[in-house]
Order: structure tokens, then sequence, then C-alpha cells
């Protein structure tokens, strides 16, 4: 009997040690060995970084020989390049002013082409160049553009492997970023905001006022006669 007994603790003994040694092989410390990397306030942040770059499309603006004028082509082109680089109303224009002196040539054909792009509601600044272009002259548009961070561009995918760590999957919060970069008017009010323009209300109100007055005014007229 004491035989079986101590037969029965061996096969026993040796059944859980194979059950711990099991456990221990399939557990994530077992398999990966011990892992440090946990979430935390920290690391577990959701952040997808926004990043603004400038590009500056530039038309060359061509002149006939000893002329200041702007033909109806090269004025033609300037609208197709405004459209083209969806320039607003009020936004900034850069337009060449060559260094040398030219005989008044060069500021007659600056002031020609700086008062085609005001008369449309460009704001118009003088680039002073050192090497300038026989007969031509290059108008220069600072353009913003937004991108989203570049995890986002892979799509909706899960890092290979197991994920013991707690930690947010790569694309979270590509979402908000790819929804923010796609409907801010301008990507340039990202890192250097617009001031509020105070006078834009006060048109609002000044044209109101001036159609309500009218509008009186030609009622009481009315009612005289």
């Amino acid at each position: 009997m004491q035989v079986n007994l101590l037969k029965k603790s061996a096969s026993l003994a040796g059944l859980v040690g194979l059950l711990m040694l099991t456990a221990a092989c399939t557990s994530p410390a077992g398999l990966m060995g011990a892992y440090d990397i946990t979430a935390t306030p920290a690391n577990a942040t959701i952040e997808k970084k926004i990043t603004v770059s400038t590009l500056n499309p530039t038309i060359i603006v061509g002149f006939p020989a000893a002329q200041s004028g702007l033909s109806d082509m090269e004025k033609g082109r300037l609208l197709g390049f405004v459209d083209a680089q969806g320039i607003n109303f009020g936004e900034p224009v850069d337009v060449e002013f060559p260094r040398d002196g030219g005989g008044g040539l060069n500021e007659q054909r600056f002031a020609a082409v700086a008062s085609f792009l005001q008369d449309r509601g460009f704001k118009v600044s003088p680039r002073v160049s050192t090497e300038s272009m026989p007969n031509a002259l290059r108008v220069t548009f600072v353009k913003y553009v937004a991108t989203v961070d570049p995890v986002c561009q892979k799509g909706w995918h899960k890092p290979e492997g197991l994920g013991y760590e707690n930690l947010p999957l790569p694309y979270m919060g590509c979402a908000n970023a790819e929804a923010l970069a796609g409907m801010v008017a301008n990507p340039r009010d990202l890192v250097d905001p617009s001031d509020a323009d105070m006078t834009l209300g006060e048109r609002a109100a000044r044209a109101v006022e001036k159609y309500r007055g009218s509008s009186s005014g030609g009622a009481a007229a009315a009612t005289a006669n």
C-alpha cells in the first residue's frame, strides 16, 4: 500500500511540475521574456502631428521690349495663375522689383503688374531682386500646405505580434488630424493665426444701416406724395 501511495505522489508531483513548466512557457513572459513597456499616461497619449510647409509657386510675366504695358495674354496668364493656386481675396502676393534702374522702365512694369493685382483685391509687396530677367517680372505667392503625420498614410493596420502593453494602435488619432487639416480654410492659421478684422463687421453694419435708411426714406416720400 505504501508503495502505491509513493508512486501516486510521485506521479502527482510530476504532473504538477509539468503543468507549471507548460504555464511558464506559454505565458507572455515565458514566450517573449519579461517586458517593461506598459501603458502609462505619458506613452499612451493619442497625438498626431500636423506639419505646415510652404511652397513658392511663381509665374513669369513678360513684356514687349521697351514697353511697360501688360498685354491681354499676360493678364490672362496672371488670372490663370491666381485661379490655379487658389489665391483668395486679400492675400499677399510678391512682385519682383529689379534693383537695377533700367531708366524707370522697371518701375513702370512693376506698377502695371501691381495695379492689375490690387484691382482684384490682392495685397502686393515688392520683392527686390538682383538677378532680374530681361523684359520680365516674377510674381510669387507663398502657399501653405498642411500634411498629417506620416504614420496615418499607412492606413488602418495592427502591428505584428501580441500587444500585451495595452498601448493604443498606431493609427489612433489620425481621423481627427485628417479632419482638422482638411477643414482649415488657410493652413497658415495653424502656425500664424491672423488677427480678427474688426472692419469687416463695421462694413456689414454700415451697409445694413444704409439700406434701412434708404428704405425708410423711400417709404416716407411715398406717403407724403
